[in-house]
């Protein structure tokens, strides 16, 4: 992901945030309130100038009471293939953590990071199996 479309996935994530935010009827300083932040933090996430942790990013999911999915910008989430190892960074340890995430996330299983395919068993029933580069 070059710096343009980091920019902008951030941008389109705190407006997500916000709308999500104002659908719950939430100020900004309740919701900084319930996950351990300042006000100024989430405003400046809300404005894509911060980006939020992992850790964070859930905890203000589920203050929202909302679908990771749905919190996550619409043009990347569904139309593009997502390298969570590259926006997830050193904040995830471990293969149970990554699973964990992806199945949060409504990604795993499908085309991301390690790209996924198809193949038949032999059973008549298709299987995914993980490509190994």
């Amino acid at each position: 992901m070059n710096d343009t479309a980091q920019q902008e996935f951030y941008r389109q994530l705190g407006e997500s945030i916000r709308k999500h935010r104002h659908k719950r009827k939430l100020s900004q300083e309740t919701l900084a309130n319930l996950i351990g932040l300042k006000r100024t933090s989430l405003t400046n996430i809300e404005n894509g100038r911060q980006h939020p942790p992992l850790h964070t990013f859930c905890e203000i999911v589920k203050h929202l009471e909302a679908e990771f999915s749905d919190v996550l910008p619409k043009t990347l989430s569904t139309t593009a293939a997502i390298d969570l190892k590259t926006i997830a960074g050193s904040q995830l340890h471990g293969s149970n953590e990554f699973a964990f995430v992806q199945t949060g996330i409504g990604i795993k299983g499908k085309e991301s990071h390690g790209n996924t395919t198809e193949e038949n068993s032999g059973n008549g029933r298709r299987t995914s199996r993980r490509e190994r580069h």
